[in-house]
């Protein structure tokens, strides 16, 4: 009886799924994005940081020129939160770069009060140069396997970008040894071994698996994304905070219930 109501069950959700995911594809899910709220709570942060936000984005994708409108409205939109820092996860890019003066416009138009970080992605690995230009003229700092001390109202946590790499062995010193530790990294798979070093890791890369049905998650990995696609996952003390990113990529013209979103991050004493 029971394993005949988990079939029943089973079809019910796929149907649902496919109808809403059928919806979702026709109605403008490919250009639609939220602000997704989470809040992270550690009585490792300084007290200080107690309400402190972070904006985080990851895989902008831009393949197109027609994106850049979008970009605008995006960063006109991200601006309204008043966050204290912006992150970005990395693959600006999803293919040649193109129209970098105007790229660097639109981004320099990010505002935040304690500074803007970021880490690169594989795709921007193709074009490291380039992109690590456009990102620091646009006003970011970018971060290759580097910390930094982030200070607020005299109390300060340390922010990794780490790059195609789970090695923090060679940042961690005195200086660090006891403050509140925060990994920015590309790959969410990397936290396998970053979990015992750090406090929080935020990731993208996988869009949330491309698919994501109830019950299930999502259908689709990626390399270095296989093992966490999606959603907040906890290990002990430490937390990973994947975002699905901005929009889709070129050769997955597809996504279902893998909304593309900011990360709208509140920390907590």
């Amino acid at each position: 009886m029971f394993k005949k109501l988990r079939k029943i069950l089973l079809i019910c959700i796929l149907f649902i799924s496919i109808g809403f995911g059928s919806y979702t594809l026709l109605h403008g899910s490919k250009t639609e994005y939220r602000f997704k709220n989470d809040t992270y709570q550690s009585t490792k942060l300084p007290n200080t940081f107690n309400d402190f936000t972070i904006a985080y984005i990851s895989d902008i994708n831009l393949h197109q020129e027609k994106d850049l409108k979008r970009l605008k409205k995006i960063i006109k939109d991200l601006n309204t939160k008043n966050a204290d820092m912006v992150l970005f996860g990395g693959d600006l890019y999803d293919g040649q770069v193109f129209k970098q003066d105007e790229v660097i416009k639109i981004l320099k138009k990010i505002k935040s009060s304690y500074g803007q970080f970021a880490v690169l992605g594989e795709k921007d690995q193709v074009d490291k140069t380039t992109c690590t230009n456009i990102l620091t003229e646009s006003g970011f700092e970018v971060l290759h396997n580097e910390y930094r001390k982030i200070y607020y109202n005299d109390q300060s946590i340390s922010l990794f970008g780490l790059e195609n790499s789970s090695d923090i062995s060679t940042l961690l010193n005195d200086d660090n040894k006891n403050s509140f530790k925060l990994a920015l990294v590309h790959q969410p798979d990397y936290f396998q071994q970053l979990k015992s070093s750090v406090q929080l890791q935020l990731s993208g890369h996988t869009l949330g698996g491309y698919i994501k049905l109830p019950l299930i998650g999502g259908l689709e990995d990626k390399d270095l994304g296989t093992l966490y696609r999606s959603g907040i996952h906890k290990s002990k003390q430490s937390t990973l905070i994947i975002s699905n990113g901005l929009s889709f990529e070129k050769d997955h013209d597809y996504r279902i219930f893998t909304y593309n979103e900011i990360n709208m991050i509140t920390l907590k004493k």
